[in-house]
């Protein structure tokens, strides 16, 4: 017997050990499901106590009942008359233990008591992973890649098993079984078969800590990653700012001939990353949001919506392959970034000033061409530079020679042009 009990501590020692829950909580895990185990044999109203020696293994089950005069509930009582065919002190109301072995349990109780074990360890065991992943959420894991699928990637932890899913995997990445991985936790799952453990390589989160463990300034708070945005696997912008100003951020962050930043770029598989000082001040912020892209000037729109003008050679640039650029500019500073060239901006400015030129105010001009401009919907002078030559020729009854005269006298000279523009500025 107590070799047998050896190998029932032993047996306790090694679940909890395998389990990763604490020794007493399996005993106790025993003690209740021993208790379910006496109710299922004798009866739902009979009550039992358990012994458990840690040391020894040894186990003692007891059925406990009342002594009373005249018994009303047998599962829980018993008669002082027949208490005293054992032992002739007892009196009302003390209580009458009953010596039941393991074995009177029966094969179909003991089954529920192994069954009621596993199901509590296991239960203790999801609440334990729970708890520690659930503080890991936002930190990376490392794992070996199990079973890679078209939706998720399964991962083993250790002593878990989590789960990448197609929304959390880089498309540009290619997977191979056994391969080690590294992800961030995004959240912890409860389910009915166990914690589900979902990890992400797509998430900001894991840009953000890889920063935090390759640059110490960082890690340390010198520098703050004030956003982080992506377009996994492609390209990432991610602003900066430093609380001391004797550190360049950028040049922090980026290391010696690009050290630093080169090892996280390997790690997201070439993703290209844009390191940004952060502004407060949104043109400023949107100017060098658009990297690697130069830009001429910034135009407030209206709330929340704003023009950059670029130079023509940096249009492609600015919005980058299928636009990832300026989308990823867009939701780093919270605004719909329109993009255009220099010499188109250019153009359009010089056909608003002309659109404001009324036609009346042209000097060279007699005044009854001006009053049949006017009547024929030629308000502006823009509206003349626009119109085709024959349909001026048409509907101003004008020669070749005449229409020429008209735009010539209308076109502002070269010198008014500069005029006009240093007096805006």
């Amino acid at each position: 017997m107590a070799n047998e009990g050896n190998i029932i501590i032993e047996t306790i020692k090694s679940i909890a050990r395998t389990r990763g829950v604490k020794f007493d909580y399996v005993i106790e895990s025993l003690r209740e499901a021993l208790k379910s185990g006496v109710k299922r044999k004798f009866g739902k109203g009979v009550e039992s106590e358990i012994s458990i020696n840690k040391s020894t293994g040894e186990i003692k089950i007891f059925i406990v009942k009342q002594i009373v005069e005249e018994v009303a509930d047998v599962d829980k009582e018993i008669s002082l008359k027949e208490a005293r065919e054992k032992k002739s002190d007892y009196k009302v109301g003390d209580t009458y233990r009953i010596l039941v072995s393991i074995d009177e349990l029966g094969r179909t109780a003991i089954e529920s008591v192994k069954q009621a074990l596993t199901q509590r360890v296991s239960e203790a065991e999801q609440s334990r992973i729970i708890a520690e992943y659930e503080k890991k959420v936002g930190e990376i894991v490392k794992g070996v890649v199990k079973v890679v699928s078209r939706n998720e990637i399964l991962v083993d932890l250790g002593a878990v098993e989590a789960t990448i899913p197609g929304y959390g995997m880089m498309r540009t990445e290619h997977y191979r079984l056994d391969s080690p991985i590294r992800a961030v936790v995004s959240r912890v799952d409860p389910a009915h078969y166990g914690p589900k453990i979902i990890l992400s390589r797509t998430d900001a989160k894991f840009l953000e800590r890889l920063l935090f463990y390759e640059i110490p300034e960082i890690k340390d708070g010198l520098i703050q990653v004030i956003k982080i945005v992506r377009e996994p696997g492609v390209r990432a912008k991610v602003a900066v700012q430093t609380i001391d100003p004797k550190i360049d951020p950028i040049g922090a962050c980026v290391g010696y001939r690009g050290s630093r930043i080169q090892s996280i770029v390997k790690e997201l598989s070439g993703e290209r990353i844009d390191i940004i000082q952060w502004s407060k001040d949104q043109n400023l912020q949107v100017s060098r949001s658009l990297s690697p892209a130069k830009i001429k000037t910034v135009v407030n729109i209206s709330e929340g919506h704003v023009l950059a003008v670029v130079p023509d050679e940096d249009y492609s640039k600015a919005i980058g392959k299928n636009g990832v650029n300026v989308d990823l500019a867009s939701k780093l500073c919270e605004a719909e970034i329109e993009i255009k060239k220099a010499s188109e901006y250019e153009k359009e400015l010089s056909e608003k000033e002309l659109a404001e030129i009324n036609i009346k105010e042209i000097k060279g001009l007699s005044a009854d061409l001006k009053k049949l401009l006017v009547q024929k919907g030629y308000a502006n002078v823009l509206s003349v530079l626009k119109a085709p030559v024959e349909e001026l020729k048409f509907l101003l009854s004008l020669d070749d020679e005449e229409v020429s005269t008209l735009l010539e006298t209308i076109q502002p000279k070269k010198e008014e042009a500069e005029d006009a523009t240093e007096e805006s500025s």
